[in-house]
């Protein structure tokens, strides 16, 4: 993954700078006591959250019930559709191409749904908000992000960019003002909107004080940016989970540090599966005859799920790139398999239909030579076009994940059952 290539690299020329010049920044200051305050706030919040979390998808579940019924509608069970958003950098192209493609799929059963839970870590929360929006115009308009991004969202900071009293190597106020001006006081409105019919928008950063993935409920923060007419919080926000470590500089929220949330997790849900469990059985409780609703978990990885073969040099930058190449490409398979067992437990637990699909960038894709920036118009191109391509065709979602540990893992393979003996 050429993004991770860069990135790794990168890493590892910080580091050696910081051998060379020592410390450049003076220390951020905070006292013992207020730092321990600060862990058991974060803690107090997280569960606070994850109730609220299950709360919302109580009303969710309801609220579909109730119009379902309004509409002159049965008892049969209804959907609940996840998306998820996986990080990549560039290769968001290849999400937002699908999503694209999606939409044109004829089966009304396969169409790209109205979704009541969308989350989003990197660039991924760049398109989370459009995708819950769910309209071709706002599909639209983060394609066009992608396809007007270019080294302007990315500026070396000059020559010396690479010193440790710098930030990070590229400025990110260009990238600041253009999701400022994608994500609008009409945009924000929207998703306030979606607020109101309880359907939910997760975005993952990582705390880098703390070194805990921060998962932030956009949908409340939308409500109070339309009261205060302020919307600089939910910008902040989607900043931070796209502030690729080293390239970009983390984001100061509230005196926090945040960083790319993919620095944690690449993908997540939001809920584990005991509280999902809990909240729809306590939907059938209040409900009686209602049927239990089925659950469908979509997810979008921009990049692939294999690297390619590569006879590394014995030197340490290489070594180290590659390391990270091969520690991203794992985890992410990692991520999958956990979820596609999820799920089956979920099916299992509450006697219900619960499917995962997930679709990634291709192994065999071939993309454009790439070079060492980080938005490659040409590269991003190939990626959407693919996206749209597989997109269209229901049949290019996968359900099955073959464990990490097996050769070849992200390939289609057959026949792995051992004869016997």
């Amino acid at each position: 993954m050429p993004l991770v290539k860069k990135i790794a690299c990168s890493l590892a020329l910080l580091l050696a700078a910081s051998v060379v010049v020592g410390c450049g920044t003076a220390p951020r200051a905070m006292s013992e006591q207020a730092f321990a305050e600060r862990v058991t706030a974060h803690e107090a919040r997280s569960l606070a959250q994850r109730d609220e979390i299950a709360a919302r998808l109580l009303r969710r579940l309801e609220y579909r019930h109730a119009e379902q019924l309004g509409m002159g509608g049965t008892d049969e069970p209804f959907t609940y559709e996840v998306l998820m958003l996986s990080s990549g950098g560039q290769f968001g192209a290849f999400g937002v191409g699908v999503l694209q493609g999606w939409s044109k799929v004829q089966d009304s059963s396969l169409q790209r749904p109205e979704f009541d839970l969308v989350t989003g870590v990197s660039t991924g929360a760049l398109i989370a908000p459009f995708s819950l929006l769910g309209t071709d115009d706002s599909i639209e308009r983060i394609d066009q992000l992608y396809r007007e991004a270019s080294d302007r969202l990315a500026t070396l900071r000059g020559l010396l960019f690479f010193l440790p009293k710098q930030p990070s190597f590229f400025d990110n106020r260009a990238l600041a003002d253009r999701i400022a001006t994608e994500l609008d006081l009409a945009t924000v409105r929207e998703i306030a909107d979606a607020h109101a019919e309880h359907r939910k928008l997760l975005l993952g950063s990582t705390d880098l004080d703390l070194g805990r993935f921060r998962i932030w409920d956009v949908g409340p923060r939308a409500v109070h940016a339309l009261e205060t007419e302020d919307l600089s919080e939910i910008h902040s926000i989607l900043l931070s989970s796209a502030s690729i470590p080293a390239a970009f500089p983390p984001v100061d929220i509230d005196g926090v540090l945040y960083t790319d949330g993919a620095v944690a997790q690449a993908a997540f849900v939001g809920l584990d599966r005991e509280e999902i469990v809990q909240v729809f059985r306590e939907f059938t409780a209040r409900n009686p005859g209602a049927a239990m609703p089925k659950l469908r978990f979509w997810i979008i990885v921009n990049g692939f799920l294999d690297v390619d073969p590569e006879l590394i040099r014995l030197s340490w930058v290489p070594v180290a790139r590659r390391s990270t190449e091969v520690l991203t490409s794992y985890g992410m398979r990692v991520t999958l398999r956990h979820m596609q067992f999820g799920v089956e437990l979920l099916a299992r637990d509450l006697d219900t239909q619960a499917d995962f699909f997930y679709l990634a960038v291709p192994h065999d894709l071939e993309l454009p030579l790439q070079t060492e920036r980080l938005f490659d118009p040409q590269v991003m191109q190939v990626l959407a076009a693919e996206g749209r391509r597989l997109g269209r065709d229901p049949s290019s979602w996968r359900t099955e994940v073959l464990a990490p540990e097996i050769p070849g893992s992200a390939l289609q393979v057959d026949g792995v059952l051992p004869e016997a003996r």
